[in-house]
């Protein structure tokens, strides 16, 4: 295998089940030393989740510890990290895969369902990366993946709570790529498209949409995710920034654009009427920029008033 993580330790979020039991099962077989963190099957007298896969790992011939801490306090993610530190000596890269849902219509929606989506999702990543940002400023090298999803970026029915906790992933996710750059760490997001072989009960609404996507179930599990997200989590990984859908054996970049729209002529400022008459000028997809920043979308907008207006500058 030319990727490989011998020597490096990695923190996956979530990894009982599902997704992040796939990632944690491959980067040990890359070499990893995986702290493999999950909350889940803590009454179980087989033990946790989090300690059954560490059995299968180690009986594989591979390095992992168990981690039970919640990501959802920012005691939690520190115990987390230190559990990596104190067994392993460090951290190399983060993944934050930990979820939950809860489905449901905004108008029915309560705190009791908006928090806890929150806290686990987008506070989470807060709570687990920054205790590991200053050792990965030391070493001058970091990988994190945060996972994000279609629905923070395209939407879905009974997804409210969701859709705003992962889109936030795309921002967080691009603004730790910027300060993580002079130190060599990097941040992506993952996209995962694996709706089948949860645990948890998934909708009929949802199941129902699903049947008629076309996409078959053998191919729409947590192992047609899992290479990309080794990949990102990896040395070899070369992007930074950037957000990935992955499954059903496709993967692809998943990108934010700013169309050039339209250009007021003047100093004066438009009006709503202008809006209106030049909506389809502004909608207009045939030409678009992707800034690296906020401060560079700036830079686009005055260099597309110096070409269609000829200003000086």
């Amino acid at each position: 295998m030319a990727i490989s993580f011998d020597g490096q330790v990695v923190i996956v979020t979530g990894a009982g089940q599902n997704l992040g039991r796939e990632y944690a099962r491959e980067l040990a077989r890359r070499g990893a030393r995986v702290v493999v963190n999950d909350i889940g099957g803590l009454d179980r007298p087989e033990g946790s989740t989090a300690e059954e896969l560490v059995r299968e790992i180690e009986a594989a011939g591979g390095t992992a510890v168990a981690s039970h801490d919640t990501v959802a306090t920012p005691e939690g993610g520190e115990a987390i990290v230190r559990k990596a530190v104190d067994t392993y000596g460090t951290v190399d890269a983060v993944i934050h895969n930990a979820g939950v849902w809860r489905h449901m219509n905004y108008e029915d929606m309560t705190v009791d369902q908006l928090d806890p989506v929150l806290d686990v999702h987008l506070r989470g990543a807060f709570f687990v990366t920054q205790p590991a940002w200053p050792i990965m400023q030391k070493n001058g090298y970091g990988r994190i993946v945060l996972t994000s999803s279609s629905t923070g970026t395209f939407g879905r029915v009974k997804g409210t709570n969701y859709a705003a906790a992962k889109a936030a992933m795309l921002g967080l996710g691009k603004a730790l790529s910027i300060e993580g750059e002079e130190f060599g760490i990097r941040t992506n997001c993952i996209l995962p498209v694996a709706p089948f072989g949860r645990k948890e009960p998934v909708p009929q609404t949802f199941i129902d949409q699903l049947k008629k996507t076309g996409l078959p179930p053998e191919v729409a599990g947590a192992d047609r995710v899992a290479p990309m997200v080794v990949y990102l989590a990896s040395s070899a990984c070369s992007v930074n920034g950037e957000a990935f859908s992955a499954g059903g054996n496709r993967f692809g970049r998943v990108f934010i654009a700013v169309a050039d729209g339209w250009i007021h002529p003047g100093e004066d400022c438009a009006t709503a009427e202008d809006i209106e008459a030049h909506l389809a000028e502004i909608e207009d997809q045939s030409s678009y920029a992707i800034p690296p920043t906020s401060i560079e979308e700036l830079s686009v907008i005055g260099q597309l008033r110096k070409e269609r207006l000829g200003e000086k500058g």
